[in-house]
């Protein structure tokens, strides 16, 4: 099984987040999700994890549409 990981950045009440949602086999494992105001924080939590990053989105970039 392989963990991989989704990073997500959003922006909340003008505030910039990095959130990942850690999965095995399309399924999220919510205990391991993590949440933090820097990317090389969240990705540090990730890989420490011995978790793979498949995707990264940023949404905020969405929001300015």
């Amino acid at each position: 099984m392989i963990k991989h990981a989704e990073i997500y950045k959003i922006k909340i009440e003008n505030e910039i987040r990095y959130i990942a949602k850690v999965f095995v086999d399309r399924e999220e494992i919510e205990d391991e999700s993590f949440s933090s105001s820097t990317f090389e924080e969240t990705a540090k939590h990730v890989l420490g994890n011995k978790c793979v990053v498949s995707n990264y989105f940023d949404m905020t970039e969405m929001e300015e549409i």
